[in-house]
């Protein structure tokens, strides 16, 4: 739901924060249908349960990721960079 102004509003109604109950007071609130403390809270407690790639820095998302503390992307990135395959060298003939 999203609100240009205040006049979009009826006078009377009343909007209420989904996580705590508390009034909403501003539009972004209402628009958004959470309060500025309970938005806050979530927001530092989804920080404490993110981890991240340590090469390029993208959100984990998968335990396989967590665990290893790499992206898909940078590992197979890392994995082509070691497999790198090494040139066949013809041997020369050394005439006497």
């Amino acid at each position: 739901m999203k609100l240009e102004g205040w006049d979009e509003l009826d006078s009377d109604e009343q909007f209420f924060c989904w996580s705590c109950g508390k009034q909403l007071g501003t539009i972004d609130e209402v628009s958004q249908r959470i309060c500025h403390e309970c938005k806050q809270s979530m927001k530092a407690s989804k920080e404490d349960k993110t981890f991240f790639c340590w090469a390029c820095g993208k959100e984990l998302l998968d335990m396989g990721e967590v665990a290893q503390g790499l992206c898909h992307n940078c590992k197979a990135s890392i994995i082509r960079k070691i497999h790198i395959p090494k040139k066949k060298t013809v041997p020369s003939v050394v005439e006497k």
